[in-house]
């Protein structure tokens, strides 16, 4: 064990019980177990990790309701904007 994870075990098993019951409870909400979220949280927060999590169970919602355009069309549209505002290069030679 390097020391960089040998301090993320030594914080996990620092927590208190309040960050304990915070961090299962995130585990749980994104489907993994709370060991395999931690050096996640270690690293960014609860914060950011919870709004990432939940940022994720929106966008997966949206794309069960039907909320979403296909990469094929926002490629599409791509190509029309560029076709409608970049001109092509001049040859030189």
């Amino acid at each position: 064990m390097n020391s960089r994870q040998k301090k993320q075990a030594e914080a996990l098993a620092a927590l208190s019980a309040a960050d304990r019951a915070r961090l299962e409870r995130l585990a749980a909400l994104a489907e993994v177990t709370p060991e395999h979220l931690w050096p996640e949280v270690w690293q960014y927060g609860f914060d950011d990790v919870e709004e990432s999590v939940q940022a994720d169970l929106d966008a997966d919602a949206d794309i069960a309701a039907g909320r979403t355009i296909s990469n094929e069309e926002v490629m599409a549209q791509a190509r029309r904007i560029l076709e409608a505002h970049v001109k092509p290069k001049r040859k030189t030679g």
